[in-house]
């Protein structure tokens, strides 16, 4: 029998191990025996883990980088759609004065409030919103581009493209244009 303690081999009726000195109860003594009596099984080294294949990791570690630069992506660009929906909501609900609110300094400068409002009036689109949404979002040089389309009460669809700029931290609207791609 071996010692629980050290491991060492125990004469047979031995009350302590003669290397360290552990005491040999009745419940160590059957442990000491059941470890005598499998020690190759006690001995035997855990299973190695199965290594995963050199092309698996490197595929994980692509996809795991495309994504990472698809989140930038979209985090850098989330904050284009919220004046683009404040205006369009505006619009919708008939307020052309909230809507005028959501569009840039350089943009008030060029079209004044009635200017603005005499463009919506031409454009019924922009008036008959049923809903809208956005497929493709970007930011060059400052510029930010939202495309997407309007979808109208009647049942029309009208691509539709708006540019913005950071003006005090908050994306604003510099132009829009109705049927571009």
């Amino acid at each position: 029998m071996f010692c629980a303690n050290c491991g060492s081999k125990i004469p047979d009726g031995a009350h302590f191990c003669p290397d360290c000195g552990t005491a040999m109860d009745a419940a160590a003594s059957a442990a000491a025996k059941a470890a005598s009596a499998t020690p190759l099984q006690s001995a035997a080294p855990a299973p190695a883990k199965a290594k995963m294949a050199l092309w698996k990791k490197i595929l994980i570690g692509v996809v795991v980088f495309i994504v990472g630069i698809l989140a930038i992506g979209y985090f850098a660009t989330s904050g284009l759609t919220e004046p683009v929906g404040r205006h369009l909501d505006a619009l919708r609900a008939g307020n052309i004065e909230a809507a005028y609110a959501e569009t840039s300094i350089a943009f008030q400068q060029s079209t004044s409030l009635e200017q603005y409002a005499a463009f919506i009036e031409r454009y019924p689109a922009l008036k008959n919103i049923a809903d809208y949404s956005f497929s493709e979002r970007s930011v060059e040089n400052g510029i930010g581009t939202l495309k997407g389309k309007l979808t109208t009460t009647d049942g029309g669809v009208v691509p539709i493209e708006f540019k913005l700029v950071k003006e005090n931290d908050q994306w604003k609207i510099l132009g829009l244009s109705l049927g571009s791609g």
